[in-house]
């Protein structure tokens, strides 16, 4: 990107800074970019695609029919209520440029966040609840969520993430006034300081190179969870770029 204080930032670039400046310096200043793949990304990517045409009343692939039918059971849709699947929303109020796409938006007396979770561990409600997806989502809807609709308070917004190898197990967030100025105060820091840093240092934190797509360029060779700690290590959700459709 020619001019970074141009780009629109994503959870997952925000992600891929926290975990290491130098590989989001490689990803979204130089423009070396090319996904990691596994099992993992296209078990994802069929049910967040299944996800989406289930919403839009549109044929199912009929892949993984179990997880599907998980989803749809936990939240099964509602007369009166509409539902946005895959939404964008971006919000820019000069210093903060941010953007978001939201797996599943329900609209009605209040705004309800969907987002899928595949994997084999149950979700972390604790490490969820500040995780920073869940401070750009809601920040987000609360700042530019007014054209989805227009008299909502940031207590009407709540986030409930989903994973459908534990059905039973999701974790539901909500929103307030409190926490949204604490989420401007903390996203425009963050901001702000990618946008001054000019040294983009490389992770001390071998772990963070495991699924990275840059392992072998900063390292030599492969760093894996074998290598680290003598055990294979399952790719964490975290690891897994936005799905787009």
């Amino acid at each position: 990107m020619d001019d970074i204080k141009e780009m629109y930032f994503s959870q997952t670039a925000l992600r891929t800074y926290l975990s290491c400046p130098y590989r989001f310096k490689k990803r979204y200043i130089d423009g070396l970019y090319w996904r990691y793949e596994s099992d993992s990304i296209q078990l994802g990517s069929e049910f967040h695609l299944d996800m989406k045409r289930h919403f839009l009343g549109l044929p199912l692939s009929g892949k993984n029919s179990n997880l599907v039918s998980a989803a749809t059971m936990f939240l099964p849709m509602e007369a009166g209520k509409k539902y946005l699947p895959e939404y964008t929303l971006r919000y820019n109020d000069n210093s903060v440029k941010i953007t978001v796409r939201y797996d599943l938006l329900v609209i009605g007396d209040t705004i309800e966040i969907y987002d899928w979770k595949v994997g084999k561990s149950k979700l972390n409600a604790s490490k969820l609840t500040t995780d920073i997806q869940t401070q750009l989502y809601l920040y987000t809807m609360a700042s530019a969520g007014q054209i989805i609709k227009q008299d909502m308070e940031p207590a009407d917004i709540s986030i409930t993430y989903f994973n459908p190898f534990h059905p039973s197990s999701p974790v539901h967030i909500d929103y307030d006034s409190y926490k949204l100025d604490k989420n401007r105060i903390y996203i425009s820091g963050l901001v702000s300081r990618i946008l001054k840093d000019s040294e983009y240092a490389l992770t001390t934190d071998k772990r963070k190179c495991i699924h990275c797509e840059y392992n072998r360029l900063c390292n030599g060779k492969s760093v894996s969870a074998r290598s680290i700690n003598g055990q294979d290590s399952d790719l964490s959700w975290d690891d897994i770029e936005e799905i787009s459709f």
